[in-house]
């Protein structure tokens, strides 16, 4: 069986709101059946990182070549944190509870550090030099010190977490509890849970993203709600109508627009101060996988007419994750979106 990780890039919305579609790349993996779950971005080292937690492998991928760097097995693999300032990548596996450290020079394990249950969403805080693992469907988040490789201390959370952000100019950490429809803001300096903001009308929210320079956050809701959230406030600002079941969502700060993928579509939608419209959603293709099998082409980029292709930044890849780096997953013989969208979009220039 081969599965293809194949890339989505997307600009802006065409005229009588048609999305208007245009091959991209994909590249194949071998031996390979599944879904990817989270999807990062090095941009120091233009790498695509896709925990694939059905392998068991973390996925390396040369953002410039398109290419395939190495397959690590790790695991059931499903999030990796990055620390911009080291040499190190941090993936959370869930099989045996821990976090694997890996050499971001050689792409091998160099550590491993234990926690005491299944782990998920997993992000590096460049303040105090810590990372921290959500316990999956658990109530607490571990705090590890990697120069120590031990967890440091525990943050007691409300009900059971989905993905969480770091806000730089806040100091802040927000985290969707999908069992009790809030946002639980943690302060990292003293690890605990200091404001819980109503998702509602999203319930069950599980993709987030920030936009931190006009101090909001979205949440998705698995009931098809998407909401902004005023991060001074914690006040819900506006809602509007999304796919159901959007496990994660990306913000493109060049173009205001919040990527939302469910199981076969992709809604966008425009942001405009503290509200939020729905533009459309995108029918995702999807490809059966057979044995043989040959190249996996037929991805899609959004284009607008008037506009013509989304631009990155000089240098390459725009971010960690931009209008030109999204990435979509084979999930059992299809290609919908994967389980975990990349989550966050950097300002493209």
């Amino acid at each position: 069986m081969m599965a293809a990780f194949a890339f989505c890039s997307m600009s802006a919305v065409s005229v009588a709101g048609q999305l208007a579609l245009d091959p991209a790349g994909s590249i194949e993996m071998t031996q390979s059946s599944g879904k990817f779950d989270f999807l990062r971005i090095d941009s120091k080292r233009q790498r695509l990182l896709a925990a694939h937690e059905r392998d068991g492998t973390s996925d390396f991928i040369d953002l410039q070549k398109h290419a395939l760097i190495t397959r690590l097995k790790l695991g059931t693999a499903v999030d990796t944190a990055m620390d911009p300032e080291s040499n190190f990548y941090y993936v959370s596996v869930q099989e045996g509870g821990r976090v694997a450290v890996v050499d971001a020079a050689t792409l091998k394990e160099v550590n491993s550090i234990k926690v005491t249950g299944p782990t998920d969403a997993i992000i590096y805080e460049p303040k105090n030099h810590m990372v921290y693992v959500t316990h999956d469907d658990g109530a607490e988040v571990w705090v590890i010190d990697p120069k120590a490789a031990q967890v440091v201390a525990t943050v007691a959370i409300p009900g059971a977490p989905e993905v969480m952000a770091y806000d730089e100019s806040t100091d802040r950490i927000y985290l969707n509890i999908k069992t009790k429809d809030i946002v639980a803001v943690i302060d990292p300096t003293t690890n605990k849970v200091v404001a819980r903001w109503p998702t509602a009308p999203a319930k069950q929210p599980h993709g987030l993203a920030l936009d931190a320079d006009n101090h909001r956050i979205f949440s998705a809701g698995d009931n098809g709600k998407l909401v902004v959230i005023d991060t001074k406030t914690g006040a819900v600002t506006d809602a509007v109508d999304i796919v159901p079941k959007v496990d994660q969502i990306a913000f493109g700060a060049l173009r205001g627009l919040v990527y939302c993928a469910g199981t076969d579509r992709m809604s966008v939608v425009r942001t405009t101060g503290g509200k939020v419209q729905l533009l459309g959603d995108v029918t995702l293709p999807s490809i059966r996988l057979r044995k043989p099998c040959g190249p996996l082409t037929p991805t899609v980029r959004v284009r607008s007419p008037s506009r013509g292709r989304p631009r990155s930044r000089k240098g390459g890849w725009a971010g960690s994750v931009n209008l030109s780096a999204g990435g979509f997953g084979v999930n059992r013989g299809r290609l919908p979106p994967p389980r975990k969208l990349l989550n966050s979009l950097s300002k493209a220039r």
